[in-house]
């Protein structure tokens, strides 16, 4: 047996699951990698002239049970807390109530935004990595004209099937398990004036509309009417590849005849999130938190490893950040 000298360690991917991994490993020679020109995955806000958006992850809930997450959030001035009104099934006419959700500072944006700030370490933007080579026990990251290495210990922080191409080479995937995930269209809508919406966010509007939120209680600089509306997973499975402006003016038509509105719409977009939603993670199917290489030099996490919350996204990075402390010995 010799002791591990924890050197170079290359993290692929800046979503909550390997910047948790990263806050919780501190003080190590550690690159980030990320495709994207931001950090945060589907943590994102878009953003169109004064508008904005949060897309992706919506809220936190403020008693998910997570030790220190939230209070982490609050530490580094990426969240406040909001009430807002909400229906927990809006086509049943359940009962509007008040309802307290912890939101970003200056849209979901603001958690990765302010995580990967102050963990400090260097991070190659728009940068997909491709391959992963070894060489004389060290590895090397490709991209399709870079290399970048060698590095001693490499983290996959990417949707499982991504992951699972990168790392099939060194790590065998026959036994491994496959999380299961749902894909969603997500709809983003600007009005001219207000729709009378008696909720500012709730669930199950009808057979193919699972949640809608409005933008303006969580955003105060602009004053259109702004929406993010989510189909559901059975619906955007079976219209996976509906053309865009088509899913858009449909749903248009949906939200004023439900709301009896006359508003006019000034914005739209629509995006779908292949991987939106962890159906059963890793951990239900394996009884394990993460994938790691027989000479526990190369991982694979994410959320799908815990869940589909963005606390599950924290506590992912934090086991594994626990097991690769613990772990001072190599076989």
């Amino acid at each position: 047996m010799t002791i591990i000298n924890l050197k170079k360690i290359a993290v692929i991917g800046t979503g909550l699951s390997a910047l948790s991994l990263a806050h919780h490993l501190p003080s190590l020679d550690i690159t980030f990698f990320e495709k994207s020109w931001r950090p945060g995955g589907r943590i994102s806000t878009r953003r169109h002239q004064d508008y904005a958006f949060d897309h992706g992850a919506h809220y936190i809930k403020e008693d998910h049970g997570v030790i220190g997450f939230n209070e982490y959030l609050e530490k580094i001035n990426a969240t406040k807390v909001l009430n807002g009104t909400f229906c927990s099934n809006i086509q049943n006419q359940s009962p509007i109530e008040e309802k307290r959700v912890i939101v970003g500072q200056k849209g979901i944006e603001s958690i990765p935004l302010e995580f990967h700030k102050k963990l400090r370490y260097p991070t190659e933007f728009s940068t997909h990595i491709k391959k992963i080579e070894s060489r004389n026990h060290e590895y090397f990251l490709l991209t399709e004209d870079k290399e970048f290495g060698p590095y001693d210990f490499i983290f996959a922080c990417i949707p499982f099937e991504q992951s699972k191409n990168l790392l099939e080479e060194f790590i065998d995937y026959k036994n491994i398990p496959t999380p299961t995930f749902d894909s969603i269209w997500t709809i983003m809508l600007a009005f001219d004036k207000r729709l009378g919406s008696p909720f500012q966010f709730g669930y199950h509007l009808n057979k193919e509309i699972s949640f809608l939120m409005n933008q303006n209680f969580k955003h105060e600089f602009f004053n259109e009417e702004c929406w993010v509306v989510n189909m559901r997973a059975e619906w955007t499975k079976e219209y996976y590849n509906i053309e865009n402006y088509v899913l858009e003016d449909y749903v248009i038509d949906k939200i004023k005849k439900f709301f009896g509105s006359s508003s006019k719409v000034i914005f739209k977009k629509s995006h779908r999130w292949r991987y939106a939603y962890c159906k059963q993670s890793f951990q239900e199917l394996s009884n394990k938190s993460f994938i790691e290489s027989i000479d526990h030099r190369l991982y694979a996490l994410g959320d799908w490893c815990q869940g589909p919350s963005m606390q599950d996204a924290w506590l992912a990075g934090k086991k594994l950040a626990k097991h690769f402390s613990e772990l001072r010995l190599q076989i």
